[in-house]
């Protein structure tokens, strides 16, 4: 009579337990194996953000260099968009330019960040 208790008892246990495969993975070693229910978790993309050094061409005005600093942003930012195809950019800044004179040369430079999502796998 007990095992037909016992037999009751744990029947709906057994009765709705799923089996799962599992090929080629090594038996030495902890292993842990998890099995989630609902929307992938995995993230495809990750966010990088970065920064990058501008520097315009040297000029002996002021107002040429802050020019030669300005195509150099523009140049700058037409580059990262070309090599991101996917337009995966988030965003981009050139950052503040600051100029300095040095043997009757200025030039402008500033540091520029750059945000962007990248493919993990």
């Amino acid at each position: 009579m007990k095992k037909i208790l016992i037999l009751v008892v744990l029947f709906p246990f057994f009765a709705f337990a799923q089996s799962v495969g599992v090929k080629d993975i090594p038996a030495d070693g902890d292993t842990t194996i998890e099995i989630k229910k609902g929307k992938k978790t995995d993230n495809e993309f990750e966010i990088v953000n970065g920064e990058d050094e501008i520097e315009g061409d040297a000029a002996p005005l002021l107002k040429e260099a802050r020019a030669n600093w300005k195509v150099a942003c523009a140049d700058w930012k037409k580059e990262i968009k070309e090599l991101n195809k996917d337009n995966q950019v988030l965003s981009l800044n050139c950052g503040k330019m600051q100029c300095s004179t040095v043997a009757m040369e200025s030039t402008c430079t500033s540091h520029a960040k750059y945000k962007m999502k990248v493919r993990v796998k």
